[in-house]
């Protein structure tokens, strides 16, 4: 458990800095959050991506913090039971507003 959520918090982490650094080229390119609306809704809603992920990674750092104080064990899952809960609403939620943005363009 120790393991597999230091590596999920560190891929989050890493997402968080790829979406930083795409935020950069879309700088470069002249798309800035004022004056195209198409632009400004890009970086409104990979804001609240971001918002997302830092919260979910909050509740990562959180949930390692107890494995490692012996807090979560087999009888105690209540909150990985929650973290995963809310990762996969997130993932559920980002496919599906995906799809909608695919088929409704």
């Amino acid at each position: 458990v120790k393991l597999l959520v230091t590596i999920t918090s560190i891929l989050g982490v890493a997402f968080l800095i790829g979406q930083f650094f795409v935020w950069g080229a879309l700088v470069d390119q002249n798309i800035f959050l004022v004056g195209n609306p198409s632009g400004s809704f890009l970086y409104i809603l990979s804001g609240l991506h971001g918002l997302h992920l830092v919260s979910g990674i909050i509740f990562l750092i959180i949930v390692l913090i107890s494995t490692f104080k012996y807090r979560v064990h087999s009888k105690n899952l209540a909150q990985i039971q929650m973290c995963t809960t809310y990762w996969h609403f997130l993932g559920g939620l980002w496919i599906y507003l995906f799809v909608f943005l695919l088929l409704n363009h």
